[in-house]
């Protein structure tokens, strides 16, 4: 498995990659946590307002494929998610603490948090809570685990042959 700085990465395009935080903002138990960034230079884009048009459909086919596939494989792994809530970030990069030399450096990156209806911490259908990581709030969290992300994977794999995200249909090159 590919790892890209200290996370799982379980599915990549030309300009976008998808991981599994090990420091997840949902406990997998309540739904758990991905993250989709850009690679390479693409990910010091600031936000999805500096993408191409082409990078735009790349990144939602993207978005649309791992939220369908994630939902479906958690299932088999009998944790029921049943909304997605998506979430680009960038904010805690104006904190202090997350600065480079004193320098603000958010980037592009769209959290995907499934939920459950049974969650404890993560109460559903409230909004995610997401407090500094410093409250302690967030050290008991799971993140997905490998057997979680190879049902993920398959069923990405599955949804690639779908003629509803075929590359031609979305106009990608």
């Amino acid at each position: 498995m590919k790892i890209v700085e200290g996370r799982k990465v379980i599915w990549e395009t030309d300009n976008f990659i998808v991981v599994v935080p090990p420091d997840p903002h949902i406990s997998r138990e309540e739904g758990g946590h991905l993250i989709i960034i850009g690679k390479g230079d693409k990910c010091r884009y600031n936000s999805r307002l500096d993408f191409t048009p082409q990078e735009v459909l790349e990144v939602q086919r993207l978005c649309q494929m791992i939220c369908k596939a994630y939902k479906k494989a958690m299932k088999k792994r009998n944790v029921d998610i049943v909304r997605i809530n998506y979430f680009e970030a960038g904010n805690w990069a104006y904190k202090d603490e997350y600065m480079e030399n004193g320098e603000i450096k958010p980037f592009y990156h769209e959290h995907i948090y499934g939920r459950t209806l049974n969650a404890k911490k993560q109460v559903f259908p409230e909004a995610p809570y997401l407090p500094n990581r410093n409250t302690g709030f967030y050290d008991d969290f799971k993140p997905l685990n490998d057997e979680d992300v190879s049902y993920i994977i398959e069923e990405m794999k599955t949804l690639e042959l779908d003629e509803k995200y075929s590359k031609e249909k979305w106009r990608i090159n």
